[in-house]
């Protein structure tokens, strides 16, 4: 509980800063339907417990669970929360702004939602639009081995691994019971135009319109706990990179004088 921003007090915040080295996460999620038997809010529990752990093997600032991702192919189901982009982008910028201006120089962005990939990718390669006195990452972690454990195939939303990992974290808001009766493969509606190398605004949504994937039937509390004590493993190994990280900033510096400055290098 140490490492989570809103229960430190002014003196243990300031400790913390030093003890994390600077270094802070931004556990990210959205709010949308996860089938009919897992929790509006997974992906942000996700995110924010997965964030948590690793902050007690390796010291990291946990800023309070953020659910303001992009999820616009969720918007036609009850219960979705939809930003607009813009507001998504700024808000996301006011927030590391804020953190960096805390003493947290380091900054991980940390996702529980698929769907927030390419925003945040987007989101960190524009950052380099201003000089700022501190690194943004995009933190994707490896989870060594961790699929093994499934029986499935087909996962992705709502699915065998989603609903697995929250027996283990949330089993109380689990309902076992409401999991889809027959398992659930992907449409393919868009089909032509991807394996033409086209991304739609419906990729998504025309193979998984009821946000569910594959058969979540299989899922237990076990494969859970091995599912998520890989992803933990694997943001420590992230945030140890992170903090041993002495190159990023520099060629960041070196970037933007030579954007200022653009001259022939050969």
């Amino acid at each position: 509980l140490y490492m989570r921003w809103e229960n430190l007090t002014v003196p243990n915040f300031v400790a913390a800063v030093e003890k994390c080295e600077g270094v802070g996460i931004v556990p990210i999620g959205v709010i949308e339907a996860h089938g009919s038997h897992l929790p509006l809010g997974t992906d942000v529990f996700e995110s924010h417990w997965t964030a948590c752990q690793a902050a007690e093997h390796e010291p990291a600032l946990v800023f309070p669970a953020y659910p303001y991702g992009i999820n616009h192919e969720s918007a036609h189901l009850p219960g979705a929360i939809v930003f607009k982009r813009e507001l998504v982008f700024a808000l996301l910028q006011n927030v590391c702004d804020e953190i960096a201006r805390q003493g947290i120089k380091k900054i991980i962005l940390f996702s529980g939602h698929g769907g927030n990939r390419h925003f945040l990718s987007l989101f960190v390669q524009t950052l380099l639009e201003e000089a700022r006195d501190y690194c943004v990452y995009y933190g994707t972690p490896h989870a060594q081995g961790a699929d093994d454990v499934l029986e499935t195939d087909e996962t992705g939303h709502a699915c065998e691994a989603e609903t697995s990992t929250s027996l283990h974290i949330n089993p109380e808001l689990v309902r076992m019971a409401d999991v889809p009766k027959e398992p659930f493969t992907g449409l393919e509606r868009n089909e032509p135009v991807s394996r033409a190398g086209a991304y739609s605004p419906m990729d998504w949504y025309a193979r998984y319109p009821r946000m569910y994937v594959g058969d979540a039937s299989k899922a237990t509390a076990e494969k859970g706990k091995a599912l998520a004590e890989a992803r933990v493993e694997g943001l420590v190994e992230l945030i140890r990179a992170v903090k041993n990280d002495e190159v990023t900033a520099g060629l960041i510096g070196e970037f933007v004088k030579g954007r200022s400055e653009p001259k022939n290098p050969w």
